[in-house]
């Protein structure tokens, strides 16, 4: 019994590594990209969104289209005038029915009756324009989900090269901790030696867990900024997600005149536009609701005494023109109200549009100062890093102490994450303009 559990726990022991492992998933930019369009939540509700205003362009079909219902209805009845109606409809009125007494206490009657109902619009010119209105809008919704898509893009580049960063960070931060340990291991041996005091081997255990709990925090970053991912690309939040594409160690400046632009083009401008009109057809369609409608109507029916019966069938057929002459300033008010939603409308897309210039300068500015940045960067990692390898010879000849060394790792270990911190800034630089300008920039 023992001998098997034995082997149970070897094979767990190999197998909990492979489930591990199982998990994490190599991908490109352009996959996680794909990912995002199939899986995201936001997306898909933005999708839901057009289908539903699609579905309410599609209403406006009646406006052409004929109503047909059909119904069949059963009654019984002793009413003097709907007893002989009813007789007359079944076509089964005799002389005896024409009595004084039985017109005035009939019996009892039973009638079923099936009929069909066509109801034809022919001139509902307010109806044109607000089915207008509704085309409009449906638009606006389409271009509405097309500046998602958009956004979700910008997400997932962020969040893409973020886990990129973060990653960076941990190695960085990895690699501090080694040279913390083995600053701490050479510190004991000169303790041993009489060469230090025991103060200078405190110190360097204090700085060893610093270190160390910025590791942890790193960790802790990393692992967020993976499960952030997973959730835009709308994959399981405990899949270990592994960056294939990385961000350009020395990326080239980029100018906004090289690339055309034109803000009236994007997506989300183009549906304020949308909004803009569907206001104007509203306001139209207000005001023509003061002159007449057209409209035909029909029904065919059968009549029996018997469920689904056909013994007897008439038809009824007619139009109707309709004319609202007043309504206590119902149409008034409405026209009024319309009018005030198109100034509010155009307005707003003025408004919009001054807001998505000023978006649109403030990212080039700042695509200008972080690429200045990585140059300062540069400069400040190289200095700090040879700074090191110099406290660093010295410390192993026994001519630099322990705490100018810690410093200088810590200084270098900065600079080389404010030098990634100050790439991915211009990265996501990048990624803000291809989205204020709705074009994918080549670097």
């Amino acid at each position: 019994m023992q001998k098997k559990l034995h082997i149970y726990v070897l094979i767990l022991s190999f197998a909990l590594p492979l489930l591990g492992r199982s998990q994490a998933r190599q991908l490109s930019l352009k996959e996680a990209l794909e990912l995002a369009e199939a899986n995201n939540l936001t997306s898909q509700s933005a999708i839901a969104r057009k289908d539903a205003a699609r579905g309410a362009y599609r209403m406006t079909n009646s406006l052409f289209l004929p109503g047909v219902s059909v119904s069949h209805t059963g009654v019984s009845t002793n009413d003097p005038l709907s007893s002989f109606g009813f007789k007359l409809k079944q076509e089964v009125v005799t002389q005896a029915d024409f009595n004084p007494a039985v017109l005035n206490d009939p019996d009892n009657i039973e009638n079923f009756t099936t009929k069909i109902e066509v109801q034809q619009p022919i001139l509902n010119v307010d109806g044109l324009y607000a089915r207008k209105a509704a085309r409009n809008q449906y638009e606006a919704v389409s271009l509405q989900a097309d500046r998602t898509h958009h956004q979700i893009s910008y997400e997932v580049k962020k969040a893409y090269f973020g886990l990129e960063l973060a990653q960076a960070a941990v190695d960085v931060l990895k690699e501090s901790v080694n040279v913390a340990e083995e600053a701490l291991k050479l510190t004991k041996d000169n303790e041993e030696q009489g060469f230090v005091k025991h103060a200078d081997v405190l110190e360097a255990s204090v700085r060893l867990e610093e270190r160390r709990n910025q590791l942890r925090e790193a960790n802790n970053q990393l692992r967020t900024a993976n499960e952030f991912l997973a959730h835009l690309i709308g994959v399981d939040l405990g899949t270990t997600i592994e960056p294939t594409d990385s961000m350009p160690g020395s990326p080239v400046l980029l100018s906004l005149n090289s690339i055309p632009h034109q803000l009236e083009s994007r997506s989300d401008l183009k549906a304020v536009q949308k909004q803009v009109e569907a206001t104007e057809n509203m306001l139209r369609s207000e005001k023509l609701k003061f002159i007449p409608k057209l409209n035909a109507f029909g029904s065919y029916e059968w009549n029996d005494k018997e469920i689904l019966g056909t013994s007897a069938s008439n038809y009824f057929v007619g139009a109707s023109l309709s004319w609202n002459l007043f309504s206590g300033y119902k149409n008034v008010g409405s026209v009024q109200r319309a009018s005030s939603q198109v100034r509010e409308a155009q307005i707003n897309y003025q408004n919009y549009l001054s807001q998505s210039q000023i978006q649109l300068n403030r990212a080039q500015r700042k695509l200008e100062l972080t690429y200045q940045q990585i140059q300062s960067s540069e400069l400040a990692r190289e200095q700090a890093e040879e700074s090191l390898r110099i406290r660093t010879n010295r410390f192993e000849q026994g001519l630099e102490k322990t705490t100018d060394l810690l410093i200088a790792e810590a200084l270098a270990s900065k600079k080389s994450l404010d030098h990634i911190q100050a790439i991915y800034n211009y990265k996501q630089a990048i990624f803000e303009m291809e989205l204020l300008l709705e074009k994918e920039i080549n670097e």
